[in-house]
């Protein structure tokens, strides 16, 4: 899934044609009509998270005033394309070879050979960006303190994190790296964690992801990870891989049993006594290393239905 950073980096890659108007569009989304864009001039860029806001005005000369804005998410594997169209890979080619290349669901066209290509997102007209400022993990405007508070809670912190209504752009890397950073198991309760810790914790998520922004590529992150896909974490121990999540948001999380151990926790609510009952028949970290193949539990955690974009 893109992440803030890329969600980033995207948007100042659109930003190159503000100014431009649209002469023609293309795609294959039906929840919006393409056509109304075309003339029309685009006038503004923002970016929220893992949301992309894009604004087309008419010629302040026109006698009918027109303004439309699209939101744009990416979703599990959306992505924008400056001037190319996106093919399949070749090793997507060899898995499937009779699958034709991706189909873009939005195409804005700037002139000859000059657009961008929307892939896999949803897209919708909107009256108006609503933003949060002190959500967004990349704006100096982040609310440092109100995230730190918010990770307190009887949760386990690898689901706390991927709320996007606290923690807006934060997607499953800067979350493994965050927490190995911060020496912190994914299934720690945030309860548990001190003051101190959970700032630690919290600064350590606006670190990297700035790091993202500034080292990365427009299509991946920075080369020197830690832990997110390693085989082994850097003092050399076994990085264990696991499903941790709720339902339809697990996501693939990746830990060092000896530089991240669970820190003991009295159970007292729902969350705490599933933590402690998949936890409970663990082996100790030097075990698990000794062993050379640690296995963490598989946990589902249980919580009320939300919202299809407010996680991850």
């Amino acid at each position: 899934m893109p992440e803030g950073p890329t969600v980033k980096k995207w948007g100042t890659m659109a930003g190159q044609f503000l100014g431009r108007s649209v002469v023609t569009t293309g795609g294959n989304t039906k929840k919006v009509d393409l056509q109304m864009l075309q003339g029309l001039c685009f006038t503004d860029i923002q970016v929220h998270g893992k949301q992309m806001f894009m604004k087309f005005t008419t010629d302040p000369s026109a006698q009918t005033s027109i303004q439309v804005w699209l939101r744009y998410h990416f979703g599990m594997w959306g992505t924008l394309r400056v001037n190319e169209l996106k093919s399949l890979s070749n090793s997507a080619l060899y898995r499937a070879r009779y699958i034709q290349d991706p189909k873009p669901r939005v195409v804005l066209y700037f002139g000859d050979e000059e657009f961008l290509a929307f892939y896999g997102c949803s897209v919708q007209q909107i009256e108006a960006p609503l933003i949060d400022e002190e959500t967004d993990v990349l704006l100096d405007s982040f609310n440092v303190e109100k995230s730190t508070s918010f990770l307190r809670q009887e949760k386990p912190v690898c689901h706390l994190l991927l709320d996007q209504r606290q923690f807006a752009g934060v997607g499953n890397i800067v979350k493994n790296e965050a927490l190995y950073s911060s020496r912190l198991h994914p299934m720690q309760l945030g309860s548990t964690l001190s003051s101190e810790k959970a700032l630690e914790l919290v600064e350590a998520v606006g670190d990297f992801a700035k790091k993202w922004v500034k080292d990365g590529t427009p299509y991946s992150p920075m080369r020197d990870l830690s832990i997110y896909c390693k085989k082994a974490c850097p003092l050399g121990h076994k990085v264990v891989r696991d499903m941790l999540g709720h339902e339809e948001f697990a996501r693939i999380t990746y830990w060092c049993a000896w530089c991240q151990p669970m820190q003991p926790t009295a159970p007292s609510t729902e969350f705490a006594e599933e933590v402690q009952a998949e936890t409970s028949g663990e082996k100790s970290s030097d075990t698990l290393l000794a062993e050379g193949s640690p296995k963490w539990p598989i946990v589902m955690l249980k919580e009320t239905s939300p919202g299809s974009h407010l996680y991850a």
